[in-house]
C-alpha cells in the first residue's frame, strides 16, 4: 500500500482528504504541525507529500534535505499560480477546490515516479 503525508492546518480539507485517499486504497497520515514533519517523514516514509500553500516552507525544507529531496511535494493552492509570484517549491501543484479526477491523476503520476 502507497504511503502520503498529507500537512494542512485545515483539518476539515485534511479529515476528507484522508478518507478520500483511504477509499483509493492509499495509507494516509496528515499533520498540521509542521515541526512533526520530519520525524513522520523518517517514521513513515511516505511516497508522497501533499502540502497546503500556507506551509510551503515544509516543502522547501523536504526539497532542501538530501535524505527527503526525492520525496515528490504536491502543494495545494487556493491560489493560481499566477497569483503565486514566487517558486514552487513542489513537484507539481493542485488548485482547491479540487478537481478529485485530476487530483487522482497528480498523486497517481507522481507516485509512480518514486516506484
Amino acid at each position: 500500500m502507497k504511503k502520503i503525508l498529507v500537512i494542512n492546518n485545515d483539518f476539515d480539507t485534511m479529515a476528507l482528504l484522508k478518507t478520500w485517499l483511504e477509499r483509493k486504497t492509499y495509507e494516509v497520515k496528515y499533520t498540521g504541525n509542521q515541526e512533526e514533519v520530519p520525524e513522520i517523514v523518517k517514521e513513515f516514509r511516505p511516497e508522497l507529500v501533499i502540502v497546503d500553500v500556507l506551509q510551503k516552507d515544509v516543502a522547501e525544507q523536504l526539497k532542501e534535505n538530501e535524505k527527503t529531496r526525492s520525496v515528490p511535494v504536491l502543494l495545494m493552492t487556493g491560489y493560481t499560480l499566477k497569483q503565486m509570484n514566487s517558486p514552487v517549491p513542489a513537484d507539481d501543484t493542485i488548485e482547491k477546490p479540487f478537481n478529485l479526477p485530476l487530483l487522482e491523476k497528480k498523486i497517481e503520476r507522481l507516485i509512480q515516479r518514486t516506484a
